[in-house]
């Protein structure tokens, strides 16, 4: 009996690993400005922070663990983590993928496949020269509330985000 307690606990266990690397494999292609017309609209009613990153970025890297704390304290709250990478499409296996399941990622991110990535950049802000982390905060009615361009503090995210929440 401690046997067979012991072999579903391990397979258990192997689902659960399985389950987690598998959503934090959920990454979607960014192609074109109603790619990210989409994302705004799926996230309406909802406090949102949008961070164009790469794995290549150091000051993208450091601050990426509190952003996903942030996504984990406050998703049942009305907010909305959406990271979009900045990596070439030729990346996602051997460096995008490894990166956010070590993180811990479990929720969908994005990756541009914009041919032009100054469609991008205009598209999200004319004054944007495309340098990262870029950070874009939106309130509840998907109106800009705050920007910023460089890596940032959790503490530093979390007073801009509780004051829309």
């Amino acid at each position: 009996m401690k046997r067979l307690k012991a072999k579903f606990l391990l397979i258990s266990l192997i689902i659960l690993s399985a389950v987690q690397v598998l959503r934090a494999q959920d990454i979607k292609p960014l192609g074109n400005t109603d790619d990210v017309k989409a994302i705004f609209e799926s996230v309406k009613g909802k406090v949102v922070l949008i961070n164009f990153w790469a794995t290549w970025c150091k000051p993208c890297v450091k601050e990426f663990p509190d952003l996903v704390k942030l996504q984990k304290e406050y998703n049942d709250s009305g907010f909305e983590l959406v990271f979009i990478s900045l990596d070439v499409p030729e990346d996602l296996n051997s460096k995008l993928k490894p990166f956010l399941t070590k993180q811990g990622v479990d929720f969908t991110t994005y990756y541009s496949t914009f041919v032009k990535p100054e469609d991008l950049m205009e598209f999200v802000d004319k004054n944007w020269n495309g340098a990262i982390p870029s950070t874009y905060i939106y309130d509840k009615e998907g109106n800009l509330s705050k920007s910023f361009l460089g890596g940032k503090s959790y503490e530093e995210f979390e007073k801009d985000i509780k004051k829309l929440l």
